[in-house]
């Protein structure tokens, strides 16, 4: 594992590059992006223990942390889908450019808000392939403030505080213009698909515009009674297992 950073709108991106021993250089290589909010372990260390089950296998990993979190540079007040996409495309090039990785098979994987901004960065370059946990499209589905429950409170505090971390008007506004299904057409490859029948960000529809927008390219493993993080070991277990083959076998 080394260090490896990235510049973007004049910030630092903090990350970590797991490259595979004997590394096969180039190595294909996975960017792993995070939740809302979150870091580059994402919860119960989940995305060190799969960065480090790909590198065994024979693929990179690169965890990073987004602006304004883990020790990224940036203010969270600034915090838009759109400055996140933005920043997946910089962590792209660097890792592209890194001598020991291939850049023509490169795959994102994202949870959460992470996934969001996976499907829309993946859309706009190509990549071999996409793994989505738990995507949270429904921060970007309302096209006006009316079908956004917390907008009054934004109105009113100027952001949602949500588990503690305030989403504002900024970040809600900036949804307003982001299709998460049109706006993610653009990627060709496969595709896996993970969440909890219990998790109240993939509710039938979204589970079926996931299905509509990426037809029989899709993979989907459902996690039953579970929620927005998998929350039992045998889940989590699985779900690393399910991925990393996933991964192995489109990168």
């Amino acid at each position: 594992m080394e260090p490896l950073n990235v510049e973007h709108a004049g910030r630092t991106l903090r990350g970590v590059l797991h490259l595979p021993h004997p590394n096969p250089s180039p190595a294909p290589a996975v960017v792993l992006c995070h939740g809302f909010g979150a870091n580059r372990f994402e919860f119960g260390n989940i995305f060190t223990e799969l960065a480090r089950r790909l590198a065994a296998e024979g693929l990179a990993a690169y965890r990073f942390d987004f602006a304004a979190c883990g020790e990224s540079d940036g203010d969270f007040a600034d915090l838009t889908v759109s400055d996140q996409v933005a920043q997946v495309g910089a962590v792209l090039d660097t890792v592209a450019s890194h001598r020991a990785l291939d850049p023509d098979r490169l795959s994102l994987l994202g949870m959460s808000l992470g996934g969001l901004t996976a499907s829309l960065a993946g859309a706009k370059r190509p990549v071999s392939s996409l793994a989505l946990w738990a995507p949270a499209a429904l921060a970007v589905d309302a096209n006006v403030p009316d079908e956004v429950a917390y907008w009054p409170e934004i109105l009113e505090n100027g952001y949602e505080d949500l588990l503690g971390k305030p989403v504002t008007r900024h970040f809600t506004e900036d949804g307003f213009g982001i299709d998460p299904w049109a706006d993610a057409a653009g990627h060709a490859g496969p595709v896996l698909l993970a969440f909890g029948t219990d998790d109240d960000l993939l509710p039938d529809d979204v589970v079926d515009n996931y299905r509509n927008l990426y037809d029989d390219r899709l993979e989907m493993h459902v996690f039953e009674d579970l929620g927005h993080t998998f929350e039992t070991v045998p889940a989590r277990a699985a779900l690393v297992d399910v991925t990393v083959e996933f991964l192995l076998r489109t990168t």
